[in-house]
């Protein structure tokens, strides 16, 4: 703990965080006396002649343009979506009606969609790669920049960042904790929260209901009496499945958004804390 302020009522230590001495609970900005102020510095300086401080700003980079080609395709292949369903339906009424299906045209049609799933497919393990470097390089920083030592490794950091639903759990609680330890004040809970649900808990959820869906539309289609029923079953999981799909889709963008101005504020905070390390240690 480095970023600490001493209470002058009781000469309590308290983190900068919290706004009161949890002591005597007089407020910081009237309380705080100063000293040990200097003491993240005086770490850091001390940190750096064992772990030196190294910018992860091109792991950011190619993985903030990564997010932003993974978002583009997942929001493309929802409005295909929403376009092939409205195809996909009518052709079904004009089966029941009497007509044939256009097997054809419904394939050519689904094949159009299938840009968007190669991306998307293409793009997931460098995206992971990329941003399980740039968390790793990030978690190996924060004792050069005074923020003592995280709760994990950088080996760490990397290796959970890959494992499918241990990321959902451990990620979010390592980004914390770096946002922390890098500005005690400036927040990101609630940050850190949309960016790892959206990404990784929507596609869960998305994975998950599709399955589910699949199977209802197989079973009930095999088990109508006739062309009607099928369509009159088909028409709720449909439906379902497009706004589950809909809703995963704008979540993960979004997500993927919120991630991008997480990384940006902790690139920022890093900078910031390397040149204050920097100029206290004059050079």
């Amino acid at each position: 703990m480095t970023d600490i302020w001493v209470c002058a009522n009781c000469h309590s230590i308290n983190r900068q965080r919290t706004g009161k001495c949890y002591k005597c609970g007089a407020q910081q900005d009237v309380a705080a006396t100063g000293d040990m102020s200097n003491l993240r510095q005086e770490q850091a300086i001390i940190s750096r002649t064992v772990v030196a401080y190294r910018p992860a700003r091109a792991w950011a980079l190619v993985t903030a343009f990564l997010l932003l080609v993974f978002a583009g395709a997942t929001i493309g292949r929802v409005l295909f979506s929403i376009e092939f369903s409205q195809f996909f339906t009518a052709e079904l009424q004009r089966v029941v009606a009497g007509g044939t299906l256009n097997s054809k045209a419904l394939a050519d049609r689904a094949l159009e969609g299938a840009p968007y799933l190669l991306v998307q497919a293409l793009v997931v393990l460098p995206l992971l790669l990329f941003f399980a470097l740039w968390l790793s390089r990030v978690v190996s920083n924060v004792p050069a920049l005074g923020g003592g030592i995280p709760n994990t490794t950088p080996g760490r950091a990397f290796v959970y960042t890959l494992l499918p639903v241990v990321n959902l759990l451990k990620v979010p609680a390592m980004v914390q904790d770096v946002l922390y330890r890098l500005d005690p004040k400036g927040g990101g809970l609630f940050m850190v929260g949309i960016a790892s649900f959206g990404p990784v808990g929507s596609a869960i959820i998305s994975f998950i209901a599709g399955w589910y869906l699949n199977l209802r539309t197989t079973f009930d289609t095999a088990s109508a009496a006739s062309p009607a029923k099928a369509l009159e079953a088909l028409r709720p999981l449909l439906t379902a499945s497009l706004i589950i799909e809909s809703v995963c889709g704008f979540l993960i963008a979004i997500g993927s958004l919120v991630l991008i101005l997480l990384m940006v504020r902790i690139e920022r905070r890093s900078r910031a804390r390397d040149a204050e390390v920097r100029d206290a240690a004059g050079v």
